[in-house]
């Protein structure tokens, strides 16, 4: 899909300086300090709005309270899965070029119904904006052609596997917007009435908002369900303190703050995010090109160890850039083993390939060389080969010896450093010398573009869409079978067939040890302990499951 940037993966080189024992579920019966929030209430906090326009907001924080408003025609649920929201049903055309929808009985929270116009509506403001954060979502939508108000058809410019998982962006109304200019649309008032579990029922900018059952929901609501108070806060350090300060009873944090926070007030639920880590190789190095000399590296690489000591157990160990709970992740396929042995049996096959080999290979296939003409070797000349092949593999030994990998890492995260110095162990328990560089994040970009390392570990960011192949790209790997695997992924049309194919590219990947991945970063969610009940969190939804949280009784 050349055209279309809807692979929302970035090289990322996040800035984290602070590493902190595991903090699991925290269940003990303590006692409770005294809070000053309502008691009656749940109480969250957002950084003030710039809009509360689900569409054309972009902090992260009023993304999180307007998805408690407004529901999508799909959702990603704990697991980094898409699943049905507004949609009763839904079937994706054979060729993968349109999807037909229908909706549920849903309401808008004035109890009008929620409309097939308000689908086209929705995708045609979204696609006039291009600064919306669901603009990468809407880019491949061709046209919707409308049956009636329940039923419609969504066509795609091009086809493309994860279609479905682009449809999760927020429904709005037309009736109450009912304009797709970026000033028109932001206004307060066009945007009190959503579609969602709760409603707004008060709203003002300085004091935040209350948020109510919405007692039209398509689905069942729990009887006793809390009503919400949001508080606005200037800016995202804010909205830890409020939690801190026993001010708001729920907020996300980060690595950095979670060491604030103490078992007596606050439970800690921990999560998988969508930050991936992984080492990649240079391939314009001969050795690393041979997959021997990877498979070396590979068994000596001691991940149990990497996530233990490198990450401090803040991190979920995966072998494929796919959250390990994705219906497209396959468990039953095991990472290469920590195995020194097998290590050091592997450096005994390299033979490196050089660009000359690589040519002579391609001479080889091209001409087809006729096996017949070794039929007239002497043994004479097979004694010389033997003594050849000796030599050589005396040679290889000697360069093994004399290698020293260039590892870079950024200088900025301690967990990537710690995690570099490990894997420089690792490697020199099997003979393999190696230097860890730390560089500064333009430094790290400028060496990574220019190949001027062997080894490095960098991080990415996950789409909230489970699409890999932009990783896979970017691992300067490519052969005819892996291209078409990715080929056969881009022809896909059911869920069915893109599991079977990632499932052969999950395997060709780790066989071949194309890239070794490593963690995916854990993320964290802090409540107050007069909460009862637990949330269901991903990073596109930290609320998730809200509705069932109740006060505890004093």
């Amino acid at each position: 899909m050349k055209k279309i940037k809807i692979i929302s993966i970035v090289l990322s080189m996040l800035i984290m300086v602070v590493g902190c024992d595991k903090s699991e579920e925290i269940d003990k019966k303590e006692d409770i300090a005294p809070s000053s929030i309502n008691s009656e209430e749940i109480s969250l906090s957002m950084v003030k709005p710039k809009t509360i326009n689900p569409i054309l907001n972009k902090d992260k924080s009023v993304g999180y309270i307007m998805n408690l408003v407004y529901d999508g025609l799909f959702t990603i649920d704990e697991n980094y899965n898409v699943v049905p929201q507004l949609v009763e049903e839904y079937g994706i055309a054979q060729d993968g070029m349109s999807i037909d929808i229908k909706l549920k009985d849903a309401m808008w929270h004035d109890n009008k119904p929620v409309t097939s116009e308000d689908v086209n509506f929705t995708i045609d403001l979204i696609q006039k904006n291009q600064d919306s954060p669901y603009y990468y979502l809407a880019e491949n939508i061709a046209s919707v052609s409308i049956q009636n108000n329940k039923e419609f058809t969504i066509n795609f410019k091009e086809k493309y596997p994860f279609s479905v998982d682009t449809l999760i962006f927020p429904i709005v109304s037309q009736e109450k917007i009912n304009s797709v200019s970026n000033k028109d649309a932001n206004q307060v008032k066009k945007n009190l009435i959503g579609n969602g579990p709760y409603k707004i029922s008060k709203y003002e900018e300085r004091d935040g908002m209350i948020l109510s059952k919405n007692e039209s929901y398509y689905e069942k609501l729990p009887k006793d369900m809390k009503e919400i108070k949001v508080g606005v806060v200037p800016d995202e350090e804010a909205l830890v303190s409020m939690v801190m300060a026993l001010e708001s009873d729920i907020a996300s944090i980060s690595l950095h703050d979670l060491s604030k926070f103490y078992e007596k007030q606050f439970n800690i639920t921990t999560y998988e995010g969508r930050d991936y880590e992984s080492i990649i190789f240079n391939y314009d190095n001969p050795f690393l090109r041979d997959v021997n000399f990877r498979k070396a590296i590979a068994h000596a690489i001691n991940i149990e160890n990497i996530v233990d000591e490198g990450y401090m157990s803040d991190a979920t160990s995966v072998n494929f850039p796919l959250n390990s709970n994705s219906k497209y992740y396959n468990k039953d396929i095991k990472p290469i083993n920590y195995d020194k042995e097998k290590a050091k049996s592997y450096l005994k096959k390299v033979k490196p390939i050089t660009d000359e080999e690589i040519q002579r290979i391609d001479r080889e296939k091209n001409d087809k060389i006729n096996q017949n003409t070794i039929k007239g070797t002497t043994l004479k000349e097979n004694k010389k080969d033997t003594e050849n092949i000796t030599n050589k593999e005396n040679d290889i030994k000697d360069k093994i010896s004399k290698i020293n990998l260039k590892i870079i890492v950024n200088k900025n995260n301690i967990e990537r450093i710690k995690s570099a110095h490990i894997i420089s162990e690792n490697l020199k328990s099997i003979g393999i010398k190696s230097t860890v560089i730390e560089l500064e994040d333009q430094e790290l970009s400028d060496a990574l573009s220019s190949k001027k390392y062997d080894l490095a570990l960098v991080g990415w960011e996950l789409s909230i869409i489970p699409d890999a192949r932009s990783i896979i790209d970017n691992s300067g790997y490519t052969d005819e079978k892996l291209n078409s695997y990715k080929e056969s992924l881009a022809n896909a049309t059911s869920q069915s067939q893109i599991a079977d194919i990632y499932k052969s590219i999950q395997k060709y990947v780790n066989d071949n040890v194309i890239f070794i991945s490593l963690v995916i970063r854990d993320e964290y969610i802090v409540n107050n302990k007069r909460i009862d009940g637990k949330v269901s969190p991903n990073d596109f939804d930290v609320y998730e499951g809200i509705t069932n949280l109740t006060i505890k009784e004093k």
